[in-house]
């Protein structure tokens, strides 16, 4: 039979065993599977004065990493969107076909500014983030909209 000490010390060891297992998950998961909700900026090396209004402009960028990322800027007005060439749910890469975007497995079309203009799909592309930076276009390429 344990003394009451012997009972408090026990209790504090499972409870700092827990604690520290928690830590230790917390800590490992994020360096293997990263953090998803951290702003990941990738500099696309593009001038905002090199994009014409409402012409899709391919771009592919690379992290540190090598994993390649193909996007599609559109300025409209003084916004400017960054499309996934490749948006979620769509098997196949998005085709520049004049001034619109076209995703032929799926039978969709959309305008520049990711609005569906014909086919199936029914909502706009998503869009990263994006900012200004140093006279060149910044895209968070962690997050979609």
């Amino acid at each position: 039979m344990l003394s009451q000490a012997g009972r408090k010390g026990k209790a504090f060891l499972i409870l700092f065993g827990s604690l520290l297992g928690l830590g230790l998950c917390v800590i490992f998961g994020l360096a293997i599977f990263g953090a998803p909700w951290t702003p990941r900026w990738l500099d696309t090396g593009v001038p905002p004065d090199r994009l014409s209004e409402g012409v899709p402009f391919p771009i592919t960028l690379s992290d540190r990493s090598g994993r390649i990322y193909p996007l599609i800027l559109v300025r409209t007005g003084a916004q400017i969107r960054a499309f996934p060439m490749q948006p979620p749910g769509v098997p196949c890469l998005l085709k520049l076909e004049g001034l619109e975007l076209a995703a032929e497995c799926a039978g969709c079309r959309f305008a520049a500014d990711g609005r569906p203009i014909a086919g199936p799909c029914a909502s706009p592309l998503p869009t990263h983030p994006v900012r200004i930076m140093g006279g060149s276009i910044w895209i968070d390429i962690n997050r979609l909209q």
